[in-house]
């Protein structure tokens, strides 16, 4: 059987979650709106998701490439007239102390310490042994 998850201390102690006071009658895990959205905000991987490109704002961490929100436009390709062909540059958030798979769906290491922004090649990167064995300065600053 697989444990549950654990974030703050308090799941299955019979008291609110997020900030251990009692739970109102048919309460079972936060004792009211405001702690669920602050335990949901502070844990869920789809909000620091969001947190991280926003305030990375919408750029990679390490070369900077943007994508601006979704779709911005990077490298002009083609040009035939109206129609351009474009490399679309994807962001995404790495958890520099690692979580895999399910494990990221709800973890205390969803925190805006342990998320970098990097776009796709730069993320291939950072999980190469070139860069393990031999990371920049500036990088490593970055961590």
């Amino acid at each position: 059987m697989k444990p549950k998850i654990v974030c703050t201390g308090l799941e299955n102690k019979g008291v609110c979650v997020m900030c251990g006071g009692e739970l109102p009658k048919r309460r079972r895990i936060y004792c009211s709106e405001e702690c669920a959205e602050r335990y949901v905000h502070l844990f869920s991987w789809g909000e620091a998701q969001r947190d991280a490109l926003k305030r990375a704002h919408w750029r990679c961490q390490i070369c900077g490439v943007s994508n601006d929100g979704l779709f911005k436009i990077g490298v002009k390709l083609l040009d035939w007239d109206d129609n351009s062909i474009y490399i679309l540059y994807r962001l995404e958030v790495h958890h520099i102390i690692p979580l895999s798979g399910a494990d990221r769906a709800w973890h205390p290491l969803n925190v805006p310490w342990n998320l970098l922004v990097l776009c796709h090649d730069c993320h291939v990167y950072v999980h190469s042994k070139d860069y393990i064995l031999g990371c920049s300065q500036e990088v490593m600053e970055l961590l």
